[in-house]
Parts: C-alpha cells; structure tokens; sequence
C-alpha cells in the first residue's frame, strides 16, 4: 500500500509540474503576442494620404498612399515588421517614391492606427495583406497591372506567403524573412529566455499557438510560398550575422524559390540592418530590382 500511494504521489507531482509548467508557457507566449501602438511620426517629402480598408476577415486597418506623378506607375505595397507600424519603412518609401512608383504603406492588425490588439507573427496578417489587394483593385486610379511588394522580417514572411497564392504579386523584395515560424519561435524562445529549458518549454509554446490561433506554426511557412513563385521576380535580402534569422534560412528560402531570383548577402548586419549598412546602396539597388520586374 505505502509503494502504490508513494507511486500515486510521484505521478501526481510530475501532473502538476507539466500543468503548470504548460500554463506557465501559455502565458509567457500571450504576453508576446501584444503589442504597443507605437507613435505615427512623419517627416519624409512626400504626399501621404491617410486610407482605411478591411482586413478579409472584416478588422479595419490603416494605410498610407503615396501617389507619384505618373499615375500608370506601379504600385508597390509595403509591409512592416511585427512591434513596429510603417514609419519603419518611410525612408525606403520615399527612395521608391523618387524613383516614381506609387506605394501603400499598410499598417498591420495592432499596429499603428490599425485595429486590433495582439499580433500572430505571419498567420492572420495574411489577411490584412489580402485586405490591402482588394483595396487596391477597387481603386478606379489603380491600373489593373501586377503589383509589387516590399517587406521586412514578418512582413517579408507575410510577403512571401500571400505572394504563393496571388500572382498578382509579381516582384518581391523580402528582406530578413524567417523560414517557418516554428522556428523562428523556438530560436526567439532560447534568445530571450536562455534560462527555460527547450524542452518541453518549446512544445508547450508551440502547443499554446496552436490553442490561441487554431494552426501550428510548422504550417505557417514562407518555404512553402516560394516554392510557387515559379515565374515572379524575387530578391531575398539578409544581414550576414543575422542572430534573430540566422542566414542559413535565406540560403534555404533561395535555394527553395522558383523563378528569376537574387539573394543579396550584407556582410557584418545584423536581423534589418542591411539599410543602415548602406542605405544609399540598398535604395539604389531595391528600387533597380522593381524597375526591372515591374517596367521592363
């Protein structure tokens, strides 16, 4: 009788750890997916007009249009990183814009003015971009042409996702996307909390995903898109000493993509600092790469 209580005691304890320990991840993994609204700052020279649209599944979300002089210009939409909201990308915007294309700056769900609380890192702000391509098709200024698109990080994975189901999207400049967000969550997990055993803190992490967006993040997977750009124009840009998107992930998205493709290594940057590296370069260079796949 003593062994089968003491036996009963030791399952119990193991119970209670692994629950709590699961809750414990749960709330951890909550915590990340609110973000602050950050301040709307602008001081670039260039006309912004302020839009609102619906996300597919209805959220209202923000915008910005910069119109160039040329209206049968392009368009190119533009895609922040998770945290942050489209000032982020104002001066790559208004490189695009001198090089006269027409841009919407998007604001991602709990983001900027957009609504919305918390983020999903890739899986529900597919439908904000989604969102912003039905906007764009309902403009009566809006030549019916192929767009191009422009992201950084989660936009560039957002990117590259929508881009594998729509063909409208036909140049895409992805700077710093991660490979599948599985793990890009099990490599932000041991960066941010060293001290938490990666397993089963990964799985439970993982697991709470699924609960609180209805996918696993294995599915959430920007390898897969690529595989479709079978005839669409891509650059895939990304800092060499990546520690947050190990450059390994850009090699294997390029090796993975279809299609006329670049991949533009920076040496010595770090996750997004290709631009500070040498901004008037990568201006020069992104808006080169649109020219050739949206006007040649």
């Amino acid at each position: 009788m003593t062994s089968s209580i003491s036996l009963i005691d030791f399952l119990e304890i193991v119970f209670l750890v692994l629950f709590w320990t699961w809750i414990l991840a749960y709330i951890l993994f909550l915590k990340t997916t609110f973000v602050p609204h950050l301040p709307i700052t602008y001081s670039q020279r260039m006309p912004l007009e302020r839009v609102s649209f619906q996300a597919t599944d209805g959220l209202l979300l923000e915008g910005w249009v910069v119109k160039a002089d040329s209206l049968d210009r392009r368009w190119i939409l533009m895609c922040h990183g998770v945290g942050s909201n489209h000032t982020d990308l104002l001066e790559i915007a208004q490189g695009l814009y001198e090089a006269g294309f027409n841009l919407l700056m998007i604001n991602f769900r709990g983001h900027g003015g957009s609504a919305g609380r918390t983020t999903s890192f890739g899986l529900y702000e597919q439908r904000d971009l989604e969102g912003a391509l039905v906007y764009l098709g309902q403009q009566a200024d809006v030549p019916p042409r192929p767009y191009g698109i422009y992201g950084i990080s989660m936009g560039a994975a957002v990117a590259l996702m929508v881009a594998g189901k729509d063909e409208r999207l036909a140049a895409i400049a992805a700077d710093s996307p991660y490979f599948d967000l599985e793990q890009t969550i099990g490599r932000h997990l041991a960066l941010d909390y060293p001290f938490l055993p990666r397993i089963p803190t990964l799985w439970w992490v993982l697991s709470a995903y699924r609960l609180r967006f209805g996918r696993w993040p294995k599915h959430i997977s920007p390898h897969q898109s690529v595989k479709q750009l079978t005839s669409r124009a891509l650059l895939l840009i990304h800092g060499a000493m990546d520690n947050r998107v190990p450059v390994d992930q850009a090699h294997r998205l390029f090796t993975a993509a279809g299609g006329p493709k670049e991949l533009w290594i920076v040496e010595k940057s770090d996750h997004l600092d290709a631009y500070g590296a040498d901004p008037e370069t990568y201006r020069i260079r992104l808006a080169h790469f649109f020219k050739r796949a949206l006007l040649s």
